[in-house]
């Protein structure tokens, strides 16, 4: 399970959450607050907000072609950047900060 913040500015909202899901993945299904996304090589996403911050669980297909892997790395980037404000970049930048505190 991975745990996102949001810059300031970017909303922690189920409407946005679920607004940014259909741009970037299309359809979703919902199990109570969790909403899941099958998109690409992603079998199964499940996404909530907590306590102003995004839970993300994924199982991923590996036995997807280069192009298809590609395409969801890409397309889910995008989609947290717009979700949280963080880039890839200042997330992995935020991941090793909160690695080296525990």
């Amino acid at each position: 399970m991975r745990e996102y913040k949001f810059k300031r500015g970017f909303k922690p909202t189920i409407e946005r959450l679920e607004e940014m899901i259909k741009k970037h993945f299309g359809e979703y299904s919902k199990d109570g607050d969790v909403y899941i996304v099958k998109f690409g090589a992603i079998e199964e996403l499940r996404l909530w907000i907590e306590n102003k911050k995004l839970f993300a669980e994924s199982k991923t297909n590996k036995d997807v072609s280069d192009d298809v892997a590609m395409m969801t790395i890409k397309t889910y980037n995008k989609f947290l950047e717009e979700l949280t404000g963080y880039t890839a970049k200042e997330r992995q930048k935020l991941m090793k900060k909160e690695v080296e505190k525990d």
